[in-house]
């Protein structure tokens, strides 16, 4: 797997989304078919944090100082555009969704977004996320949370990603036949969101109502940190075979 920018894949949910699956030749001879979809999700909601940084996108602690800690506990997206992109002899096939609201990260057990594609050898496959920074609460990415103190406080925290954004992943190539689907899942380390950062940074950020909130407005210094670790957040896995229909 290779990573070009940041990632996102996607799980069926409570959403306004368009699905089509489209080859950018035509094919004139009938094939068979299987479902090829990706997933996204979060995983490590709880971390202690180090303040090291990222050495070639392969960090995966999060730990805060020796004491304080993370542990999120919702994480919700927002995504303009999925699409999973590969070639199969030397022809383009493409999945995509458009405006996918309120994906719930957290919930594993979500759907994976999949179409049918011709059987075969599929290879150069990329998946890609558009984000769009939104005017309103429908912001590409929400994480909350709590942060512990070094000294034991347990003080709310929230992580609001309001920036347009490309991120791009690659998958390894993958043979699809006609009795299994196959699914590239994405995931969101969420323990690298606040690597690098000093506890006592977060300890002394403004808080409103009583909570951290980091973003473009409020506690911007940390924001401007934080979206510099989300482009290293994500990574795909190798697509995994499965029955037809998810099973």
């Amino acid at each position: 797997m290779k990573k070009t920018f940041l990632n996102l894949g996607a799980a069926a949910l409570i959403c306004t989304a368009l699905l089509t699956s489209c080859s950018k030749e035509k094919n004139t001879t009938a094939t068979a078919q299987a479902e090829m979809g990706f997933q996204l999700t979060a995983d490590n909601q709880q971390a202690t944090v180090t303040t090291s940084s990222v050495t070639g996108g392969t960090e995966v602690n999060a730990i805060i100082g020796t004491t304080a800690s993370i542990k999120w506990s919702s994480v919700i997206a927002n995504v303009t555009r999925f699409k999973l992109e590969a070639k199969r002899n030397g022809k383009v096939t493409e999945v995509t969704t458009k405006n996918v609201s309120n994906l719930d990260l957290l919930n594993l057990s979500s759907s994976p977004i999949v179409d049918l594609v011709d059987t075969g050898h599929y290879r150069e496959i990329e998946v890609s996320i558009l984000l769009t920074k939104s005017s309103g609460t429908d912001i590409p990415l929400t994480a909350k949370g709590t942060f512990t103190t070094s000294g034991g406080a347990a003080v709310p925290i929230e992580f609001d990603y309001n920036d347009n954004a490309i991120i791009k992943t690659e998958v390894k190539d993958v043979n699809v036949d006609a009795t299994t689907g196959v699914t590239s899942k994405i995931n969101l380390h969420l323990n690298r969101l606040l690597m690098g950062i000093p506890p006592t940074l977060l300890d002394q950020a403004t808080r409103t109502n009583g909570t951290i909130i980091i973003s473009g407005t409020s506690n911007a210094n940390i924001y401007n940190r934080v979206i510099a670790n989300v482009l290293l957040a994500f990574e795909a896995h190798e697509f995994e075979h499965h029955q037809k229909g998810g099973k």
